[in-house]
């Protein structure tokens, strides 16, 4: 039997806290880095929006939460909670740091050749934009992290599951690079393409939880090493209610992201059709053709019933 744990409590979210120093250090550095650039930046005379900095904080609030406060306490005693804190961290803590825009802002300060600039352009994070590789992540991060021996390393040995989830905040990261835009003009085709794969994606993303909501056997090494407390849930019991969390939530993070792929959809058509336009008008000035005349008014009927053609089949019809 552990040290003595009380059972969560609505009160307990904001009063219970464990020190997780890796990622303290971390994210302190991230802030320090953060604030200086912003106050460089406008320094110089260039706005930053204040929206952003709020964004970032919030993200960083959460993180040091997520990683400190209430699921790190419990998170070697509960399944389901330790699922709750590695999802949060891989889905939605890196979508508000982004949204944040410290990558944008370090491409900013350090020019189209600095090291930012080269690692956004390299061929594994280019690949990621990859409508057949980035939506592979989450399904694959997901086996690794809550099936097999990794969570109860995670649990048993601290400095292990320390590390872990800073790694796997750096791979939401990732994931969410190809959200804010590698490519700066992706084509209409390959954004409708990373849509027709996402709709697929929607449906792989909750095989993981749905193997855990209804095994009825451990799957995890982490019952192996939790520690037990008076309320703690059978494991089978456990692991089900942790699917069903794995399962909730691959699939609403899922639907943002296809909304605004659809977005960007439209967004790229829009950007296509008006180059397309635009090549066709300067290869009409080339020719020394007359300016095309304006666009016909709209009809009032259908355009078959003025076709000579049509009318003439008609005429033979009738």
């Amino acid at each position: 039997m552990s040290t003595a744990l009380p059972a969560p409590t609505v009160s307990g979210l904001v009063s219970h806290w464990s020190v997780q120093p890796v990622a303290i250090i971390g994210l302190a550095a991230l802030v320090v880095w953060y604030w200086r650039t912003v106050r460089v930046h406008r320094g110089e005379g260039t706005p930053w929006p204040t929206s952003r900095v709020v964004t970032f904080g919030i993200g960083i609030v959460l993180a040091l939460w997520t990683t400190c406060g209430f699921p790190q306490a419990y998170g070697r005693s509960a399944f389901w909670i330790w699922t709750s804190q590695q999802l949060g961290l891989l889905l939605i803590l890196p979508a508000v740091i982004l949204g944040g825009g410290p990558l944008e802002l370090a491409r900013l300060r350090g020019g189209p050749d600095g090291r930012v600039q080269r690692f956004v352009d390299s061929g594994p994070i280019r690949a990621l934009a990859n409508p057949l590789i980035g939506p592979a992540l989450i399904p694959l991060a997901s086996v690794v992290l809550f099936f097999g021996p990794l969570p109860g390393w995670a649990i048993d040995v601290q400095p292990v599951g320390w590390v872990l989830q800073v790694l796997v905040l750096c791979v939401g990261g990732l994931v969410v690079l190809r959200l804010i835009g590698l490519q700066s003009t992706p084509s209409s085709m390959a954004v409708g393409l990373a849509l027709g794969i996402g709709s697929f994606e929607l449906v792989l993303d909750a095989v993981p939880g749905i193997v855990l909501r209804l095994h009825r056997s451990t799957s995890t090494s982490y019952f192996d090493h939790r520690l037990v407390h008076s309320w703690v849930q059978g494991p089978v019991h456990d692991q089900q209610l942790a699917g069903a969390i794995l399962w909730c939530v691959a699939e609403l993070v899922d639907l943002p992201f296809l909304v605004l792929v659809f977005r960007q959809w439209l967004r790229a058509d829009a950007r296509d059709a008006a180059d397309v336009d635009a090549i066709l008008e300067a290869e009409r000035i080339m020719r020394g053709e007359p300016e095309q005349p304006s666009e016909e008014p709209a009809r009032d009927t259908p355009w078959w019933v003025d076709d000579p053609a049509m009318q003439k089949r008609l005429k033979r019809q009738g």
